[in-house]
């Protein structure tokens, strides 16, 4: 007979993956942003380029940072939640 996974373990699984877009995902994206800067820096010419390439980097930062948010919501945020259903917040 199969072994059965506990309940819980997708919600850790999917809570992992938006910990893992938070930490490490939404950095590599902005050290990538902060070295387009220094091309541009760099490179004046390159201004118009980089600025477009920037902005497409700020919207995947912006939509990375809600999917992390809504797969592994902040601490306080748990922390209000379960405060909330006992009555209380601290």
């Amino acid at each position: 007979m199969p072994k059965r996974g506990n309940a819980g373990e997708p919600a850790k699984t999917i809570e992992r993956a938006g910990k893992a877009l938070h930490d490490d995902i939404g950095p590599l994206l902005s050290a990538a942003g902060l070295q387009l800067q220094l091309i541009r820096m760099d490179f004046p010419e390159t201004a118009e380029q980089v600025r477009v390439v920037t902005e497409t980097l700020d919207r995947a930062i912006d939509r990375i940072r809600a999917l992390s948010q809504e797969l592994a919501p902040p601490d306080f945020s748990k922390h209000a939640r379960n405060s909330s259903r006992k009555g209380t917040i601290t």
